[in-house]
């Protein structure tokens, strides 16, 4: 596998289009990353991070497909950080509780990601709640403060990546859709033979998406109970490491195959261990130069953007690198420090996503038996 992983790698660095439509949304990556961070430097957010990853996940499309998912990102940021303040308020000193919400909410948010036509707005709102929760659990009287925080945030980077996308050269409406199958309704009255029947139709139909949910809000609930066996995290590190595990990609959550869901977990260290250390090397050689900074910080989104949406099987790889590449790279008011914060960023990713690959490895032995025929007549 990972020979495989090199040699597609190679390959899409021997295939570097800059004037092309790939190279266009890679440069569209780059200023609405760079864009995003400046503005939130300048408005002094506590957390620029969160306004460059909110433009990285944006970019890459159109602007008609642009307008409507900024929309859902918005307002899932302003829902999913209601909720987490709503939470943090009734069981913030409750640990079972409150580790049974962040399950729930990044089931809900993972599953719904996949079946509902508002998905990305899903999974937003359980990003959002999620990284509030964690992010307060120390102080669960900053919930507000941090809530509003991180909507201002998802509203700079959105802006920027719009800003971009409608100056840029217009780019080919994405096909397809981020739902993975059409919504069905979960029958309710299952007391009833006819809705049971149903109920059993709509698990064997949902068994994937509702294993793929599991795993992501299993490895997230576990996280606080694990924070002194993992690595010596504080909450805000703790936070990074639940939108790390969240932020899965709409493919592969209905592949059927156990070996394809290990190998999509396999993949995400692996982008995020390559996006992290580019990060963690570009730092030595920055110092404190802001223009440097700027420029190695689009320079990796650029590269990291142009392996997301080339040729090969690995775009998966491309995503986590870029995201763990801005997490390295972006560490406070301006070019860090020091490199310590991006390395305890990195350790804590790894730590979650093994976390994960674990889940995953035992879940995937996990079938549901094929349905057996129904027998018609006499």
């Amino acid at each position: 596998m990972l020979r495989g992983i090199v040699g597609a790698l190679g390959t899409e660095l021997g295939s570097l289009e800059p004037g092309s439509v790939r190279g266009t949304k890679a440069l569209g990556a780059a200023l609405s990353v760079a864009l995003a961070v400046l503005a939130a430097l300048i408005l002094h957010s506590d957390e620029p991070w969160w306004a460059a990853i909110s433009a990285w996940m944006m970019t890459g499309i159109s602007l008609a497909d642009a307008l409507p998912k900024g929309v859902m990102r918005i307002v899932g940021s302003i829902a999913g950080a209601t909720i987490a303040v709503i939470v943090l308020g009734l069981f913030a000193y409750d640990p079972l509780p409150f580790c049974l919400c962040l399950f729930i909410i990044a089931w809900v948010g993972l599953f719904s990601f996949a079946k509902s036509r508002h998905g990305y707005a899903w999974m937003i709102a359980a990003i959002t709640g999620n990284l509030v929760m964690l992010i307060a659990l120390d102080q669960p009287q900053t919930a507000f403060t941090i809530a509003v925080n991180r909507v201002g945030d998802v509203t700079i980077g959105t802006a920027a990546t719009l800003l971009v996308t409608y100056l840029l050269p217009t780019l080919p409406d994405t096909a397809g859709s981020n739902v993975a199958g059409a919504p069905s309704r979960l029958p309710l009255l299952f007391w009833s033979r006819r809705y049971a029947r149903e109920l059993e139709s709509w698990l064997s139909e949902n068994w994937l998406l509702i294993l793929h949910a599991c795993r992501g809000g299993l490895t997230v609930m576990v996280l606080p109970l694990l924070l002194n066996w993992l690595v010596p995290l504080g909450s805000s590190q703790l936070a990074v490491t639940s939108v790390a595990v969240m932020a899965i990609p709409t493919t592969a959550v209905r592949e059927p195959a156990g070996r394809a869901v290990v190998q999509r977990a396999v993949y995400r260290p692996v982008g995020c261990a390559l996006g992290a250390l580019l990060g963690l090397l570009c730092l030595y050689w920055v110092g404190q130069n802001l223009l440097a900074w700027l420029l190695f910080l689009m320079g990796g989104v650029w590269l990291s953007s142009q392996i997301q949406s080339g040729n090969t099987a690995i775009g998966y790889i491309g995503i986590q690198a870029g995201f763990a590449f801005l997490l390295s790279m972006i560490q406070g008011q301006g070019p860090p420090l020091s490199p310590i914060p991006g390395i305890d960023r990195f350790a804590g990713i790894m730590a979650g996503l093994s976390v994960l690959l674990i889940i995953t490895m035992v879940m995937s032995l996990f079938r549901l038996a094929p349905r057996p025929a129904t027998v018609r007549g006499g």
